[in-house]
This record gives structure tokens, sequence and C-alpha cells, in this order.
């Protein structure tokens, strides 16, 4: 069973991701493919003059802009509406939201505005969700201006609302304040989904080997996030091409159940369940299929999306009940149950949230889809996030503890340079490598008159003594290559690279003269003599480093002798 729940649950991530490179694929096709017909300028107005809109020119049979599918002529596809323009002594400009639909305008039979849009084999049929802006000269002052509204999918889709009239400036200000509340939630949830995920990449956390359900619900918060921006209907002030935002908006509706279903496996392995791994089947093929039907052109997103809310309802219940069952089953046990708490209650406020949605949409196609929602949304991500990381302090703490006790298990306490072992390891890793063979260079450098400070001057300017030497050795060896202390006034360098005999002599010209300077300061009381030996190493076997090794020994060895002769020789001067 364990060996069908990980290739089932590899598999299902495997699609899941190969699904989000499929979404992307279309919107990198469309950047390719896509052709700018007429660019519309953006302008737009103040006073709302949405219920000042007819059927007929006459202006005698009044008409619900919230209710225009209801009028719409089937077989033709076209509505028209109308509006009897003011006095105007200026030019003033119309603004009017339009959703999977196109709209003409005109006055006298004149066009004076027309839906325009980039166009692509993989686009949605429709326009999607804009704002359209046009400005009316005021030499149509007075006159009837007729909206002609063309269906695109079916009347339940027709949507032509928010028409406002006047200075462009206020209106956007105003839409701007009307939306400040869903555009801050929606950006909150970006932020608190870009921090989940980073969190899981955290190297203390990614060490606990925790679960990754924080970076699902990272995940599933970013997609939502991104969602709720693009509903608020603000980012259309922005977008040139109005109609990607359609597409995302679309793909983000169908792919963001995946990540929840995959939090619900991170938190309780349900893919080790036949029936849960079908699941997961379907909800990964699903979005793959909407990517063919899309790149065939035979189904848009859009059509596709009652299917991806089934797919997110059912998944929403799956959570729920899988919680309720342990919650049960963890109070039976007396064990704590606080994670599922959370969970439940993101699960309820989300509900809760949409339910409110829902009431205040049930007769209207809101401008704003995610409204209320937007909260529950944000509420939920907190609660998984919060209950999947209780532990989340208790992990990171663990984890920088590994790092210390890591860094105290292969680091020298006095000198700061690698250890004894973390020398010998390097040399172990060194030794396996049988395909990369490059260049090993070894500076073998022991510390003279250690023991002679240490009895004369005491084992404080000992430590010093090493303390200088070990400074010496990394800043001038050090920078070619890893910097070791091996013993006591015992010291090693590897350097690898393709100029090793060339860095060495760059490396021992600074290794002489930072022993000359230090010998002529004043403040120390010892001199400084470090001995040096340098071998290089061209094979990367365990015999070949051990006999690069003693050859580097001996002539550290061979320098050392050089160097008591030298102060024999002096002292015997002196």
């Amino acid at each position: 069973m364990n060996k069908s729940f990980n290739k089932g649950k590899k598999i299902i991530t495997w699609l899941y991701i190969i699904g989000l490179l499929g979404m992307i694929s279309i919107l990198v096709v469309i950047g390719v493919t896509k052709q700018e017909k007429n660019h519309i300028e953006k302008e737009s107005t103040y006073q709302n003059i949405s219920s000042l809109w007819t059927l007929d020119k006459a202006g005698t049979q009044p008409v619900d802009v919230k209710k225009l599918g209801e009028y719409m002529d089937e077989k033709t596809g076209v509505l028209s509406i109308y509006y009897q323009l003011p006095q105007m002594d200026a030019d003033i400009s119309l603004v009017y939201r339009s959703k999977d639909v196109y709209t003409r305008v005109l006055v006298d039979g004149e066009t004076i505005y027309e839906t325009s849009v980039y166009e692509s084999d993989l686009y949605n049929k429709s326009p999607g969700n804009l704002w359209n802006i046009l400005t009316i000269n005021s030499k149509y002052s007075s006159k009837c201006l007729e909206m002609q509204i063309i269906m695109v999918y079916d009347t339940s889709a027709v949507t032509v609302d928010s028409l406002l009239f006047g200075d462009k400036a206020d209106i956007i200000l105003g839409i701007f304040k009307e939306n400040m509340f869903g555009i801050v939630v929606s950006l909150l949830l970006i932020l608190t989904g870009a921090v989940l995920i980073g969190v899981d990449f955290l190297p203390s956390y990614g060490r606990a080997k925790k679960n990754h359900s924080i970076l699902w619900v990272g995940v599933f918060a970013v997609l939502t996030g991104v969602w709720c921006l693009i509903e608020t209907n603000v980012l259309q002030f922005y977008f040139k091409d109005m109609r990607i935002l359609q597409l995302i908006d679309n793909m983000l509706m169908i792919v963001d159940a995946m990540p929840v279903l995959m939090y619900i496996d991170s938190e309780y392995r349900i893919f080790k369940y036949r029936g849960m791994r079908i699941l997961g089947y379907i909800h990964a093929g699903y979005a793959l299929l909407c990517i063919a039907l899309q790149y065939s052109g035979i189904i848009d997103l859009h059509n596709m999306l009652n299917g991806a809310h089934l797919i997110m309802l059912v998944t929403d219940c799956i959570l729920f009940v899988w919680v309720c069952y342990m919650l049960i089953r963890l109070k039976k046990e007396n064990k704590p149950i606080l994670n599922c708490v959370l969970q439940i209650s993101g699960i309820i406020s989300l509900w809760i949230f949409g339910i409110f949605e829902s009431l205040r949409s049930l007769h209207v196609d809101r401008m704003d889809r995610a409204g209320l929602v937007r909260v529950g949304m944000l509420i939920l991500c907190l609660c998984l996030a919060v209950s999947s990381q209780l532990e989340t302090y208790k992990i990171v703490e663990q984890g920088l503890k590994y790092d210390l006790i890591s860094k105290l298990a292969y680091s020298d306490g006095l000198t700061g340079l690698g250890n004894r072992t973390a020398y010998l390891e390097q040399l172990e890793e060194y030794g396996r490598n049988e395909k990369d063979i490059i260049q090993l260079g070894i500076v073998y450098l022991d510390v003279n008159n250690l023991k002679t400070v240490n009895d004369n001057q005491g084992h404080e300017f000992g430590d010093d003594l090493i303390t200088i030497a070990a400074k010496i050795i990394k800043d001038s060896f050090g920078h070619y290559g890893k910097s070791y202390r091996i013993g006591g006034d015992e010291f090693c360098v590897l350097m690898t690279g393709a100029d090793i005999k060339e860095n060495y002599e760059k490396g021992l010209a600074v290794f002489r003269q930072l022993i000359d300077e230090a010998n002529k300061a004043d403040w120390y009381t010892f001199e400084v003599q470090i001995a040096h030996g340098f071998a290089v190493c061209g094979e990367f076997t365990h015999d070949k480093i051990d006999e690069a090794i003693a050859f580097a020994d001996s002539e550290m060895y061979q320098n050392k002798m050089e160097l008591k002769m030298m102060n024999d020789k002096n002292s015997e001067t002196l």
C-alpha cells in the first residue's frame, strides 16, 4: 500500500505541475500570437446613469440593466438599449463595465465606439470582464445614444453595469475607494502566501523533515489572492490586454482546488487510500482536459468553470469531513485538538462568507464576485497555516540548534577554521570523486615554538600565537582553498582548481609578507614561525591523496628543520 501511495502521490503532483505549466503555456502562446486591433483610451465618468436606459428610443420602456439577459433575443443574440443625452457644453465620457459580451455604441446610426480587443486562437470567445471607456463629443448634445449588446455565451452571461457619465478622474478615484477593502485583503492573501512558501524553504524547517502542508497553503493563498485581486476590477485600468486577465481568472478558478487537496494529504496522508488517489487524478486530469480543450478551440475555459466549482466544493467537503473525523478521534484519545479546531474554524468561516456573498449575488451578477469570499479565504489560509505550524517555532529552534551543533562539530573553537573532523570528511569526499577529476593542492603547515611559548609565557600567549598563525594562513592560502586546524599546532589548506601551483605561489608570497609584518609588530612577545610544505595530487583516489599528504608533510618537516637551523645560527651570532 505504501508503494501505491507514494507512486500515486507522485503522479498526482506531477499531473498538477504539468497542469500549471499548461496554463502558463497558453499565456505564452497568446503573448506571441496576439494581434492588436485598436487601443481603447481609458477615460472615466462620474454620474451613474444605469437606471436611465430604456428599451426604446422614445424612452417609454425602462430597462433594468441588472437583468439584461431577460430582454435578450436569443435568435439574434443582440439587444439594443437607449439613453437620451443631456445638453452638453463640452465633451463628456461614458464608462461602463461589460462582462462576456461585445458592445457597440451609436448616435444617429453612426458607430462612435465598439469593443476592441486583442485576438488569439487561445483566447476565450468573449472579451472578458472589462471597462469600456469612450468620449462623447459635445456635438451629440441632446441626441439619443444607442448601445448594442452582443451575446457570446447565453443570456445568463449577459452583463453591462456601472454605466458612469461625467469626469474620469473622479470616477477612477471613486472606483479605487469603493474597492480599497477588496484590494487590501487580496494583497494580504498574496503576501501571506508568499511568506508561507518562504517559511517552507527555511533550511532549519526543511531539515526537520516536516510535511509541506505550509507550502500548499501558501500556494493556495497566492493563487486565491491573485484571483481576488483580478475580481476587484481595478487591474483592468493597468492592463492593455484585458482579455488576458479573464483567462488568468478562469485558470485560477480551475487549478485552485488542487493545493487544498495536496494540503489535506500533507496533513493526513489521504493518498494512501485508493479512492483519494482517484480523486487526485480527477483533479489534475480536469486541469489537463481544460488545457486540451482550450488549445483545440472546442470549448474555452469559461465553459469549464462549473466543473471547477464542483471540484472545489467536493474538496472543501472532504477537508471538512476529514478534519471532523480527526477531531473526534483525537478527542477520544485525549490528544490536543487545537489543530483540528483551527482547520474547522477556517472552513466554516469560508462557508459563512461564501453564503453571505451568494445571497448578495442571488439575483445580480455583481461586479466583484470575490466580495466577502476573499475575507473567508484569508481567514481559511491563516487558520490552515497556523494549525499546520503550531510546532514551527520548535522546529526552527531545533534547526538553529542543529546549525550551531554542526558548526561546533566541524569548526575549531579557537581559530574558527575547519577542524580535523571536517578535514577528514573533506578528504573522504575527494576520495569518492571518480567522474570529475581535478587537481588537489595540499599545503601542510606547522607553528614552531608553540610549546616554548606555552611553557615560558603561558597558554594564553600560546593561544594568541595559534590565533595569529591561523589568521595568516586564512588571509594567504585561504583565498585559494579551505583552511583547517588539524592538530594543536598543525594546519592544512586543501586547494582545488586549474592553477594550483600558481595559486600556491601567490598565497606563499602573501604568507611570507604577513609573517614579516607580524614579527615587526611591537605588541607580540614571541616570534611567529610557520613551517610549510606543498604537494599536488592529480588523481582523486585514496592512495594518491595519501601519497600527496605524505609528501606535503615531508616538505613541511624539511622547512621546519631549515627554520630551526636558521634560529640556531641567529642565536650563535647574538
